[in-house]
Parts: C-alpha cells; structure tokens; sequence
C-alpha cells in the first residue's frame, strides 16, 4: 500500500511540473546551417555560455530546419557555442540588450571537418583533470594504463582512490558508493559494478568526495560516479575492442549507437576470462598460550582462481517532441568462477618446537547470473533551466555457490592422526533491488535554483547456506547447525532533498538538506534470531564558491555535508565463514549507522598561458560510531575471530595538493600529494597515525599518434584499529598507438606492476596476540589491446533523397542583423 501511495504522489508531482511551463520574456534565436552546402544542421548542440567563466546558461538541439529558440534569457554579455560530429566548433559572442523581446543570434554556418565521416573519434585533447564545484573530473581516454581492462582498472589512475588486492575500493579509506551516469549502480556492490563496465565505454570519472543532499547519503567516502560514453547524434557509431594478457586474461566487448531522428537505439556487450594465482603468508605470536600450549602459529596459502562473465545492455532513447524523452534499457550478465586454495598450517609451542601441522584444502565454484531493466524520462519547459526527471530500475541476481574443505592436523611425527575434518557447503541467494526516483529543478530569479526530489530504495536478501559435516564414525554428512544459516534480510529506504543555489556578487552558495527514513529487517531460521531497526536522519550540506574579483581563472570553494553508514546484511547477519580454520570471519546483529561529519576546503587556478592547473585544499572528517573489524584471540583454540563492531570516533585531518604540469604542449604530468593524520579512540581502542600518499601520472604524446603513460603511486602505512596497513606503491606503464583516419584504429601495451611490488600486508597487535600477515596475486602482466571505431554521422542519413538548393540568407534575417554590430568569432 506504501508503495502505491509514493508512486501515485509521484505521479501527480510530475503532472504538476510537467504543467509548468514558462512564458517567452526575452527571446533569442538563430539558425545553423553547413557552411558548404547550405543545407540545415539538424540536432546540432548549441549551448548559451556565461563569457567570465563558461558556465552553461542554458542549452538545446537545433529542429529540422536549423533553428533554435532559448526563451526568457536575461539581458547582458554571451556566448553561443554550437557543435556537431563531423563539424569544427563554432564560438560567437551575443549581447542580450534590454528592452527588444526578440533577438537574433544570425545565421550561423558550420564548418565541416570532413563531408563524409569514415569513422566517428573527432577527438579533441581534454584535460585530465578539472575541480568542479563538488567534484574532481578524471578523463578516463587519457588513462592508456587501463586499456582493455575495466573500470577497476580506471579507478586505480585515480587519486584518493584505493583498490586492495581483491578489488575492494575505497576513497581516502573510507567505504564509497559507484554511481553509473548519476544514478547508484544497478549491479550490487561496488566491486561487481566496476567488473562488469568496460574501460573503453568509460568517458570520465567524478569523485564527489562531499556529495550535497541531492545525493543519497550512504557511504562515509562519497561518491565516485562512472559516465558512460553515448553518442546521440544523427547516424551510427560501433567500437569493438580485443585483447589478451599473459594472466590468462582475454577480453573482448563491442558498443554500438544508431540515431534516426527521434529515436536512439544503444547496445553493448563485454565478455572477459581470466586466471589467478596468489599466496599468502601469516605469522602469529599468541602472548596467551592455548589449552595445547601453542605460542606461535605460522600459515602458508597457495590459491589458483578462474573468474569469468559475460554480459550485455540494449536500451532506446525516445525523443518524444523539444521537451520530453524516454530511455528504456535492459541489462543482463552471467559471472561464474572456481578457486582452489591449499593451506599449510604449523602450530609451535613457547621454544618454537612444532607440536602439530595441518593441510587444509578447500575447492569452490559460483554462477550469477543478474540482470536490471530500468525506465527514465526527461521532461524540460520554455522557462530556462527548469526540468524534471524520474526514474525506475529493478534488479534481479540468482547465486549459487559449491564448495569443499578437508582438512588433515597430524602431530609432529606424522604418525597418529589427530583430527580429520570434511565439510561441503551449498549456498543459494536470491538478491531483488528496486530504485525509484524523480527530481525536479527550476530558476528563481536570475541567478538562483531550487532543486528538490524524492527517492525510494528497496533491497530483499534471501540466503541459505548448508553446511555439512562429515561424520568420521558413520561416513555420512550432516549439517551444522552452527555453521549452517538461512535467511531473509530488506533494507527499505525513503529519503527527499531541497536544494537552494544563489550568488551574491562573486560569492555563490547552495544550502540543502536531505531526511531519509530506513528500516533494516533480517531473521534467521537457523539461529532464531532477528534484527530489527529503524533510523531517521537529516542530512544537511552548505556549498560555497568564491570567485576572486580580480582573477577569474581562481576560485576558492567551501562545503560541508553529513554522510552515513549503515551496516550491510553480510555485517548484521550472524554467520560464520570458516574458509580459513585460523581465522574465522562472522556477523554482528547488533551494529549501528556511523553518522560521518565532513569539511572541505580547496583553492584552485587556471594558468591559460600554459594550461597548468592547481587545486589545493584541506579537509576534516568525523565518523561517529565507526564500523570496522575486529580480532578475538580465542584462548582456549588458538582460532581468532574477526566481526565488524562500532568501535570508535575516527577523527581525520588531511590536505591534498594536485597540480596539472604542462612540461611541453606534448608532455603533462599530473601530480597528486595526500597528507592524513587519524586518531580513533574509544572504550577499547585508541590508535593514531600519519599517512601520505603520492600519485605521478605522466602522459607523452610522440609523432607518429604514438603516446606513452607511465602511472607510479605510493602509500604510506594506514592506521586501522588493532594495527595498521602496510605500505603499497607500484608502477604501470602503457604505450598506445591510434592508426587510420580520425584515430579509427588504436593498438595499447600495457604492463602492470611493471616492478612486480604490489600487495597487501598488515600488523595486528593486540593484548592477547601479534600478527604480520601478506597476500600477494599476480599484478604484473602484459596487455595487448586492440580497439576499432567505425560510423557515419550525417544529419541527412536517414532523410529521403531531394534535390537541394543552397539556401541564401533570408531577407527576414538580414532586417534582423541590421541593428547588429560586427561579431568577433573568438572567445
């Protein structure tokens, strides 16, 4: 019934919006056409810029006949920027005098890049960075590095951004929420996201470190929003991209785009294999013997793992008339894998004599298959800037996973077994995510916005896991009561946003404030044992951006929002993943929401003359009630056992430092630098630290369309509760070669890890024990990648043949031009 009540006021909110339409105060149109032949450009881009810092004032496509029209533009200085695939980008400056309720722009003519377009890539140099008001831009075709990978492999170009050894990523080391073209990630998890988007799809990465209420306010880190590449223009584009890599890796994905006039069709497939090998080593000193005196524990891990997946999109956008658009969209993708892991276990007393070993060997394979449907419209007026959108996606996943563990103890003359255990589980989970949302934007006055919206996310989780335990004396498997869990778990979250955006002289600001109500619900059939909560937060942000009065190319920005993070199933749920016999990993039903505080503060300047580019900033942040995991010694065992609990205040102060270097107009390198310091206190724990971290990205482009990337990074030792992280650094290296005309051919090496470096390491200390614990993967292998662009775009592709005159300029425009002064063509 809830659920009909929000769609039904939904409904009647975009009626109303839908209704209000602006009448026409100060109008100014013009008309596009081909320079050469005369002919009309229809569904050229043309956009109305501020001149003092290009701000986009408002923008539309061109009609059928080459006009456009913005209605109800206030009087004052611009400038009109009309572009088109296969034209040059057209600039020309406009002034708005006050009093004429009709103005014309001139007939304006595009020149041709080329009359026939063999291939779609007009490609112009953009730059690798840029600071927005709330966001870090990264252009991700700049990023040769990640060539035939996947957005995971984008991300690690990115500073801030970490990705561990098993691809989890966090922003500044904190959890993060992946957003694709703006909306949350209809795949799950942020690591499943990211492994399912080809990097050759990926036009630029946002990182939103302080999102604004407008945003949802899960994830203490932000935001990290992945922008798809879409060509919307009259014609069809097709990009096919292969490639191999000395892991056993083989890749190959293909993204095709079809304009007829009111219609786009889209489509895209991507298909990868891969293989893994790693090994892990831990080394543990129990300061509290157990009952069998073990003072000192050592464990040796191989593994060898095979992922695959295989998946696609097809979806339309529907041009319904200037004002209305529909994009309809289908997604499906099947991942599946294996894994065998071989353990070495040796447990030592207090003089590290061995008192027995164990071999541990555990086998497992998974299919999920997924697949999300999702509807959008568009909605804009007369009345500049004003718009509505809305927006439904439901997402299925079905998984199944089979896995093996035997294990053999001896002691340490290898004569009399001690202990034979053989376990086979079956896990079987059924995972539903409903997102619904709409917002709606409009002008107030002449520099100010209103924004407000509302947004429904429904998550269901049914799980059954069967555990099985080989009974030595029978020969037959029975289940465990304590390792077995069955289980259903729904997150239900309602949340809305108001948004208020002025200036007042050089000072802009924005003030929201967003309220989400959640309800968190979970039972479990095998323990009897439920959680059951619900929380309402208000969520408040304040953006401020001061543009120097002196200086337009420097501009000093201020904000501050309210993030949350509230405990997932795989946190609440009671559980106990035995994989590994030494560590055991569980839930913890009673966790609550971190509610995290964050300031920012950053400086930025444009250099012109070289195209330098600095952006400096300071930032604090306070997570209330921290979630992280924790490690139990149990002193009769010697088995540790680590659950996520809230466990302290975690204070963070940083600065970050990254400038955009032009060493020659071939050659820029971009340098980032992160400062921390960290303190978490609490009942139980207080820990502190300093970590850095450095990021040089340099790019070259040589004659011959041949560029080279070379990406190194380091971190520095990162404070967690009972220890912290070690150092990681690497460095990769990517040389691409673009071939045929307009770049239709590209052809990238890359090698990872090229000094064989990364991996992830820890130190636990505690009351009760010490560990130093390492993981290593493969990380450095070969890439060759191989990615072919072809297409036409032509406004007159699709339109019956005609015999065509070359139109003159009309005598209605040239009346209209005669009060004109010349226009200077420049910027």
């Amino acid at each position: 019934m809830l659920k009909r009540l929000l769609l039904s006021a939904l409904l009647c909110y975009a009626g109303i919006a839908m209704a209000q339409t602006g009448h026409n105060s100060a109008k100014l149109s013009g008309k596009a056409l081909d320079a050469i032949t005369g002919k009309p450009v229809e569904y050229a881009s043309v956009v109305l810029l501020h001149p003092t810092d290009s701000s986009v004032v408002t923008g539309m496509y061109t009609q059928p006949d080459g006009e456009f029209t913005f209605p109800n533009i206030a009087a004052g200085n611009y400038v009109l920027r009309v572009t088109f695939m296969g034209y040059d980008k057209l600039l020309k400056p406009v002034k708005i005098v006050p009093g004429k309720p009709s103005q014309f722009a001139g007939t304006l003519r595009l020149q041709p890049a080329g009359k026939v377009l063999n291939t779609v890539e007009i490609k112009a140099e953009k730059p690798a960075f840029s600071m927005q008001i709330d966001r870090q831009v990264f252009d991700a075709g700049s990023m040769i590095t990640a060539e035939g990978g996947t957005g995971t492999d984008v991300l690690k170009n990115v500073p801030s951004v970490d990705v561990d050894i098993d691809d989890n990523i966090t922003l500044r080391g904190k959890s993060v929420t992946i957003y694709v073209d703006g909306k949350p990630s209809p795949f799950g998890d942020a690591k499943t996201a990211l492994q399912m988007i080809p990097a050759a799809t990926i036009d630029r990465v946002e990182v939103i470190n302080n999102p604004s209420a407008k945003f949802e306010a899960q994830g203490g880190g932000g935001i990290i929003n992945i922008v798809l590449k879409k060509d919307k223009a009259i014609g069809y584009n097709v990009m096919v991209s292969m490639g191999v890599a000395t892991r056993g890796q083989i890749t190959g994905n293909a993204n095709a785009s079809l304009r007829i006039r009111k219609f786009n069709f889209f489509a895209n497939y991507n298909g990868r294999q891969e293989r893994q090998t790693g090994y892990g080593y831990s080394y543990r000193q129990n300061l509290i013997t157990d009952t069998v005196g073990t003072a000192f524990f050592t464990q040796d891990s191989r593994n060898r793992n095979r992922n695959g997946g295989n998946g696609g999109r097809i979806g339309l956008d529907y041009f319904l008339d200037d004002y209305n658009t529909i994009t309809i969209s289908q997604g499906l993708n099947v991942s599946t894998g294996n894994s065998a892991d071989d353990i070495m276990l040796n447990y030592m007393d207090v003089k590290r004599t061995p008192i027995r070993t164990g071999e541990r060997h555990n086998n497992s394979n998974y299919r999920n298959p997924n697949n999300n449907t999702s509807l959008n419209f568009r909605h804009t007026t007369d009345k500049q800037n004003e718009e509505l959108t809305a927006y439904i996606s439901y997402s299925n996943n079905r998984g199944r996973n089979n896995s093996n563990y035997n294990t053999l103890y001896q002691f340490t003359n290898g004569t009399t077994p001690d202990d034979i255990d053989i376990q086979r589980n079956l896990g079987i989970s059924r995972n539903e995510f409903w997102n619904i949302q709409t917002d709606y934007t409009t002008p107030v006055g002449k520099k100010g916005k209103f924004e407000t919206g509302a947004k429904v996310t429904l998550r269901g989780n049914d799980n059954d896991y069967d555990a099985q335990l080989r009974n030595q004396a029978t020969g037959e498997f029975e289940k465990s009561l304590t390792l077995s869990n069955t289980y259903y778990y729904k997150e239900d979250i309602y949340g809305g946003y108001v948004n208020f955006a002025n200036a007042i002289g050089n000072l802009g600001y924005q003030v929201g404030a967003r309220v989400e109500q959640a309800y968190l619900r979970g039972f479990s059939y095998t323990r009897d044992t439920s959680v059951n909560n619900r929380f309402l937060n208000v969520f408040p942000s304040v953006f401020l951006k001061y543009n120097l009065p002196r200086n337009e190319n420097q501009s000093l920005i201020f904000n501050y929002s309210t993030r949350i993070d509230r405990p997932g199933f795989d946190q609440l749920l009671p559980y106990i993943n035995n994989s590994d016999p030494q560590n055991i990993r569980a839930g913890n039903p009673e966790l609550t929401p971190s509610l995290t505080h964050k300031f920012e503060a950053n400086y930025s300047r444009y250099f012109p003359n070289t195209k330098d580019y600095l952006n400096t900033g300071v930032y604090y942040s306070q997570a209330n009630d921290d979630i992280d995991r924790i490690s139990m010694l149990d002193t009769a065992t010697g088995v540790t056992t680590t659950r996520p609990m809230n466990l302290a205040t975690d204070k963070d102060w940083g600065a970050n430092f990254t400038y955009n270097l032009h060493i020659f107009p071939r050659w820029n390198v971009v340098t980032n630098l992160n400062m921390e310091y960290s303190r978490l206190t609490g009942a139980t724990i207080s820990n502190e630290y300093v970590t850095y971290g450095v990021t040089v990205n340099s790019h070259i482009r040589l004659p011959a369309k041949v560029s080279i990337q070379v990406n190194g990074h380091y971190r520095s030792p990162r404070v967690q509760p009972q220890g912290t992280f070690k150092a990681m650094n690497g460095v990769d290296l990517g040389i691409r070669k673009e071939m045929l005309k307009n770049n239709a051919l590209a052809i990238a090496l890359n090698i990872s890890d090229v000094l064989n470096t990364q991996n992830f390491s820890s130190h636990y200390e505690t009351d009760a024990f010490i560990q130093d614990y390492t993981r290593k993967r493969t990380t450095r292998f070969i890439r060759l990648n191989i990615r072919y662009r072809f297409g036409k775009m032509d406004p007159d592709m699709f339109k019956k043949k005609k015999k065509q005159e070359v139109p003159e300029e009309d005598t209605d425009d040239k009346e209209k031009d005669k009060d004109k002064k010349p226009a200077d063509n420049r910027l």
